[in-house]
């Protein structure tokens, strides 16, 4: 029976201290995972469009985005779920009327909403964005605006309460810290995206392995048969874990793969 690893991208593949660099290490280790026989599969939070040309180039067999919320292997969507248009407008104006600095987020675009205020890591993100050459002039005003999942900035001027129960019938709230939140629909996380795969491709539990370092992989580490925590991640997170591995500059997916004799 094949093996198969989930792999979350920033902070656990890409670093997330600004440079935004991938070590060689990791590459080699995925790509050494695949040679030897287990499948290997990016499970992100990210969207597709988001997952860049360096990454796809290290060789997956396949991608979760959106927290679960799209699914393609070996090239082929097989599940993609998006939010209903008339929920997105009514999400979109709660985030203007508690004062959120969203980023919409499909699998094909962004979109952003010119009329919030720009909170200063949006602000970051925004010139990561603009050095990727990403198009981001669709905003919430076009007639096609709608979104798979999203997330927000806050400070203390926001009505973070207001938000959180104004979305809670549709929508599942991470706080991911430090003012930086993920909105999910309901039923969607990475790990009912690793179920589907599984499903998929007839995986058992006990074969599955997850990999992250942040607050929106703890469901992919719940719900996979061994979990695997960066050593850069937060600690909040070690408790959950089989593996704390070395940081990610550290060779931490190489030492984490060799470790459970996936390489």
């Amino acid at each position: 029976m094949k093996k198969a690893v989930f792999f979350d991208i920033d902070g656990t593949l890409v670093t997330d201290d600004g440079t935004s660099v991938i070590p060689e290490s990791a590459v080699n280790a995925v790509r050494a995972l695949r040679e030897n026989g287990s499948y290997a599969f990016i499970n992100t939070g990210r969207s597709m469009m988001n997952v860049e040309g360096r990454i796809r180039d290290i060789g997956f067999d396949g991608y979760i985005c959106g927290c679960g919320t799209y699914i393609s292997i070996n090239g082929e969507v097989l599940f993609y779920r998006t939010v209903e248009t008339d929920i997105c407008r009514k999400t979109a104006a709660l985030a203007r009327e508690c004062d959120m600095n969203p980023l919409y987020e499909r699998a094909d675009k962004f979109f952003r909403d010119p009329s919030c205020r720009a909170l200063p890591d949006y602000k970051a993100l925004m010139s990561v964005f603009d050095g990727q050459d990403k198009n981001m002039t669709y905003t919430v005003n076009d007639d096609d605006f709608g979104f798979d999942k999203f997330v927000a900035w806050y400070d203390e001027k926001s009505d973070l309460e207001k938000f959180k129960n104004g979305i809670a019938d549709n929508f599942e709230y991470i706080d991911r810290g430090y003012g930086f939140c993920e909105i999910i629909p309901k039923g969607y996380t990475k790990a009912s995206g690793i179920d589907e795969v599984c499903a998929l491709l007839n995986i058992e539990h006990k074969d599955t392995y997850a990999v992250g370092d942040s607050l929106n992989d703890l469901d992919m580490l719940r719900g996979a048969g061994h979990a695997i925590v960066m050593g850069n991640g937060r600690e909040e997170l070690f408790k959950y874990a089989e593996l704390v591995t070395k940081d990610i500059t550290d060779g931490g997916i190489e030492y984490a793969l060799k470790y459970f004799k996936l390489i």
